[in-house]
């Protein structure tokens, strides 16, 4: 929460005297941590196993998304897979119907995540380091930014944390309100969502994702714009 307090206020310099290539460079971490790491490692390879990568990206995709700030392997996809597993009940962590819209989109931090849904990464030494040191792993890298250019520190973690929570959370929010169904087969209140398709490379055709939870293709038709699938196809084994 404090770390999301402080990234929020970040956008206050950041508006008042980020230049042009601040703001390309601050999408740019948005897309690697969003992309690459939340969407395509926690999600759709940790959380589901929709897909078999190389251990290297495996690694590097859990740094990315790591680095966005929004928990832990170990947290994160604790949660996600209690989502599905309880979708639209009381205890759904992500159910704006039941939590709030508030609660789901701003303070989902204050959620217990339950380890017992992720026995497969507390079994992986990686993942329970990433856990372990989280709060380490982003003081190293703020202090790279910080020799680098302190204003780094700005644009090149904050701000882009800040525009992965909001449109992680929106997914949450708006893929669970507003838009369409492709499919009913869960007879959950999952849509699709083409803005938040675009937005979250690909996370937003949540009703597709909903109806079948194991496959790595959000995206499923031709104009269903999916940045994270087009990757992961380039990288999957």
């Amino acid at each position: 929460f404090v770390f999301q307090l402080i990234a929020h206020i970040s956008l206050v310099p950041m508006i008042l005297y980020g230049e042009w290539y601040h703001w390309v460079t601050a999408v740019f971490v948005y897309f690697v941590t969003g992309s690459i790491g939340m969407s395509g490692t926690y999600h759709r390879l940790l959380s589901h196993k929709s897909y078999v990568a190389p251990r290297w990206w495996h690694m590097f995709g859990t740094i990315a998304a790591t680095l966005g700030g929004t928990g832990s392997s170990i947290a994160w996809v604790a949660v996600h897979r209690a989502h599905h597993r309880f979708t639209d009940t009381e205890r759904d962590p992500h159910c704006p119907h039941h939590q709030g819209v508030f609660r789901v989109q701003f303070l989902s931090m204050f959620y217990q995540p339950n380890i017992k849904y992720v026995p497969d990464l507390l079994r992986d030494s990686f993942h329970v380091f990433m856990h372990k040191y989280y709060w380490a792993v982003h003081a190293a890298y703020a202090g790279m930014l910080a020799a680098i250019d302190p204003f780094a520190l700005v644009y090149a973690w904050l701000v882009p944390s800040v525009i992965l929570w909001h449109a992680g959370s929106g997914v949450n929010t708006l893929g669970h309100m507003w838009g369409w169904q492709d499919h009913n087969l869960n007879k959950d209140t999952s849509t699709n969502h083409p803005v938040l398709g675009i937005l979250m490379w690909g996370e937003g055709w949540h009703n597709n994702h909903h109806a079948f939870p194991a496959d790595y293709k959000f995206g499923q038709r031709w104009w269903q714009v999916d940045i994270t699938r087009y990757i992961i196809e380039l990288v999957k084994q």
